[in-house]
């Protein structure tokens, strides 16, 4: 009967360690990130669940902007490993965004802005616009045409009529390319065409 109960408790007590490894982070930390990956929002749903491919995970269902997001969060590293997105009912749909997007602006997504290449010889090494910044002020430019989904394509530092301008460009609905020059010093759209 001890050994019974000593293998009892000896199997608990192991179960115990692999669910407290398998879990560092709390329901409401994995909440926050999810928050901060979709820009805020209404959380729907959370729970906790054991993938075989991706450990216990938590899948946390937001709704931002009648904009539903299914977002999952690793529950030992705390890092967002799937954002997905759909519209809500009478919600527009968006584009599709890509794997750790941030949604911005009106159904506008934007993910990580790294500049494409690096600036040509003699531009500007810390420009008052930032390449985010850039891609923030087209963003809101196509917010207030009516553009309801685009996906940010690139953004790059490029010398433009004598000034030097970030390059920045979204894809649109029905192929349709958005590309802006904006001036590194002012942030103005210098140029604005659909392609």
């Amino acid at each position: 009967m001890k050994k019974v109960l000593t293998g009892i408790f000896a199997v608990a007590f192991l179960a115990t360690g692999l669910a407290l490894h398998a879990q560092t982070i709390s329901a409401h930390d994995a909440m926050e990130r999810a928050l901060a990956a979709t820009g805020g929002g209404t959380v729907n749903s959370l729970e906790l669940v054991s993938d075989p491919a991706e450990g216990s995970v938590f899948r946390i269902v937001i709704v931002n902007n009648n904009i539903r997001f299914d977002v999952s969060v690793n529950a030992s590293t705390g890092g967002v490993i799937r954002l997905s997105t759909g519209s809500t009912p009478g919600g527009a749909s968006p584009a599709a965004a890509p794997q750790q997007a941030t949604p911005q602006g009106g159904g506008i997504f934007v993910g990580t802005v790294t500049p494409r290449r690096p600036a040509r010889p003699g531009g500007p090494a810390n420009p008052p616009i930032s390449a985010q910044r850039a891609v923030e002020i087209a963003r809101d430019h196509l917010v207030s045409i009516g553009v309801t989904s685009a996906r940010f394509d690139y953004v790059y530092m490029d010398m433009e009529r004598g000034r030097w301008v970030w390059s920045v460009e979204f894809d649109g609905a029905r192929g349709r390319d958005y590309e802006f020059y904006i001036d590194v010093n002012t942030g103005h759209i210098l140029q604005f065409k659909i392609d």
